[in-house]
């Protein structure tokens, strides 16, 4: 009962935390790392190279409830699952995040650092690394292999595939005529030598909150997803690739890539094995990894992460099934594994949640495209019921597009609460809302009195008040949706039809991010409604998630389509300051959630307490918000019992 007592109250300051990845299942993993110190039975956590043998040993074996697609390439598809596996085998980053959601010039990659302020008001970061770094199969990394990810995921190509290619370079000078293929060049992209590269930040995106972060690049085998005859040059007005980088030529093989294993990589680990019908994956050390920015490398030789589900998740970690089960948000679930614990033989590690729960709508099409739609639904889901059912206790309701866990909500809650619109439950608001927008007749174009409501459109037609909701399989939080919400006899008497549609994870992100290249069905706008979670990273950049820009759109990074220019300007204006002025940023922090709390392009539904629940002979296991599990895994060891 202790136990369940401090779990309630553990309450952690994040030091930075933020946007998302693409998707969770409200049962799985959260795609994005949170981070913040965490507490373990009143011990807190902190980051430091592990004090084991040197030579990596033993097994542990994750269960997550989030199944591995195999698409392992976050730019495409990548889920909650997938994007674990994608951490832990790759690294090198210019700049790395600590435990505490800082940013810092990795000093293991890099031996240099040069800031230059232009006169144009961009600013140039030019980076010198290590001669000594190695990919997996013994290959040097060189600068080529840093401009290699700025031009191959920002590529008009890649982009024309269906990836989003605003993840790697977006902030850098020429991105815009780079991405769209208007230049072959990519201005704000330099190679200099084979140990030196630069990257010049767009003056648009200055000053930035994040700008450290903003110059940092990532190393990627080009010939991986490509071949050798693919090349990199730059003629001193920056770099560009060979032209024989084209569709025709290397779209199977980049999509063949995607999905490759083994991989060539550089992170801590080397993914060996996956298994597509099990959907089973298993990652090995990688011996040529040289460390974090710490220097920190892997002491558990091999990890295998495979799927389970909720119901019995418990009882694999009881039995040895499964030795790790993490972000566990359930009440039931949390409930059952302090109990494992007060048995012996396992621990936990409770931490705050760096995102949020939601009711993800489409906004371009159907009933949801209307806010007066999207704020009925709200006021008609008891939403602090249904996040103390789910959680337990162990979790809440917020307002806006933020978990408990973020230093900008801890420092501004209280200005928050007093603007945000909680949309407490209430049938009468709901009504006079749907009866404002217009949804005031029957299906025969007569006044309302009963059924579904109907709104006449623009062009006389009538579009009935019925909602197509995506949900995945085998989900407690759709199970509970269906009996707060779907069943609720008030949305009936509100003239609202919900038609629930049962269909697995990777599915229903692909009719989220409306991806045809698999199948044409889920390029087609079809489920106005879909729920799942998403975390955030260390960096709260909202810009891309809400953008107007058509070409984003059609790379899906706003998967909410919505067109608000306000809302569009306050998402990007929300970095525009000073990297030491928090002030600043908190002020446009609390501008722009105002105005997402108005418009609702998802309807939050619980923000939660995570337990990561796990056999006692993983030790040093320490995750948090920021550094969840793909990162505190690298500070772990096996120790067998």
């Amino acid at each position: 009962m202790q136990k369940r007592v401090l779990a309630l109250l553990l309450t952690l300051v994040m030091v930075f935390s933020l946007a998302g990845c693409k998707g969770k299942n409200d049962t799985g993993i959260s795609t994005e790392p949170t981070t913040a110190p965490a507490d373990k039975d009143d011990t807190t956590a902190t980051a430091t190279p592990t004090e084991t043998s040197s030579e990596p040993s033993g097994q542990i074996v994750i269960g997550d409830t989030t199944e591995i697609s195999g698409e392992f390439i976050p730019f495409f598809q990548n889920n909650a699952a997938d994007n674990v596996i994608y951490t832990l085998t790759n690294a090198y980053p210019t700049v790395d995040v600590t435990s505490t959601g800082e940013f810092t010039v990795n000093n293991t990659v890099v031996t240099d650092k040069k800031v230059t302020d232009n006169s144009d008001g961009s600013k140039t970061y030019t980076w010198t690394i290590k001669k000594d770094l190695v990919w997996n199969d013994g290959s040097p990394i060189t600068a080529k292999d840093y401009v290699a990810s700025a031009l191959l995921w920002s590529s008009k190509l890649v982009g024309d595939m269906g990836a989003d290619t605003t993840q790697v370079a977006k902030y850098l000078k020429g991105y815009q005529d780079y991405s769209t293929g208007k230049s072959k060049v990519f201005t704000g992209v330099n190679l200099i030598s084979d140990d030196s590269f630069a990257v010049t930040i767009d003056k648009q995106y200055l000053p930035s909150f994040y700008e450290l972060y903003f110059a940092s690049l990532q190393p990627v085998k080009l010939s991986f997803f490509t071949d050798d005859a693919v090349t990199i040059a730059d003629d001193g007005k920056g770099a560009y690739l060979s032209d024989n980088f084209t569709k025709a030529n290397y779209e199977k093989k980049i999509n063949a890539a995607r999905t490759k294993v083994p991989a060539i990589t550089c992170g801590p680990y080397n993914a060996v094995k996956f298994d597509t019908s099990t959907k089973e994956a298993v990652i090995e050390v990688n011996p040529k990894f040289v460390g974090d920015y710490q220097g920190q490398t892997a002491h558990i030789k091999t990890i295998v992460y495979k799927k389970v589900v909720s119901e019995t998740a418990m009882d694999e970690l009881r039995t040895g099934s499964v030795d790790l089960l993490a972000q566990m948000t359930t009440g039931d679930e949390i409930n059952a594994g302090l109990d494992l614990v007060d048995k012996g033989g396992f621990a936990y590690t409770a931490y705050d949640r760096n995102g949020y729960g939601k009711l993800q709508f489409s906004c371009d099409f159907g009933p949801t495209q209307f806010v007066e739609v999207r704020q009925a639904i709200a006021h008609l889901l008891d939403r602090n019921d249904f996040a103390k059912s789910y959680t337990g206790g162990f979790g809440s309701a917020v307002n806006g597009p933020y978990g408990p866990a973020m230093w900008m909500y801890q420092d501004t809650k209280d200005d928050l609460d007093g603007k945000l619109d909680s949309y407490p439950y209430s049938l009468d608001d709901a009504v006079k809302l749907l009866e404002d927008g217009g949804w005031v007749y029957d299906k025969n174009g007569k006044p309302y009195s009963s059924g579904i409501r109907y709104k006449k459109l623009d062009d006389g037609k009538l579009m009935p008040l019925t909602i197509e909701w995506a949900s995945s399989e085998q989900n407690p939080v759709s199970e509970l949706l269906v009996v707060k919400l779907q069943q609720n006899p008030d949305v009936a008497a509100a003239g609202i039809k919900i038609n629930q549609t049962v269909m697995t994870f990777p599915e229903l992100l692909n009719y989220i991010y409306r991806d045809g290249s698999t199948d044409k069905k889920y390029g087609v706008p079809t489920y106005h409604m879909f729920n799942l979670a998403t975390g955030f990273t260390p960096v709260y950049d909202m810009a891309s998630t809400y953008t107007t820009d058509p070409e984003q759109f059609k790379a899906g990074t706003n998967s909410n389509y919505i067109k608000d220019d306000e809302l569009a300007k306050l998402s990007q204006d929300m970095l525009l300051v000073e990297p030491s002025d928090k002030a600043g940023f908190e002020k446009n922090f609390v501008s722009f959630i105002e105005r997402w709390n108005k418009l609702l392009p998802d309807l939050p539904l619980y923000s939660n307490n995570y337990h990561d629940f796990y056999n006692a002979k993983l030790k040093n296991y320490n995750p948090n918000g920021i550094w969840d599990m793909r990162y505190a895994l690298l500070y772990a060891n096996v120790e067998e019992q």
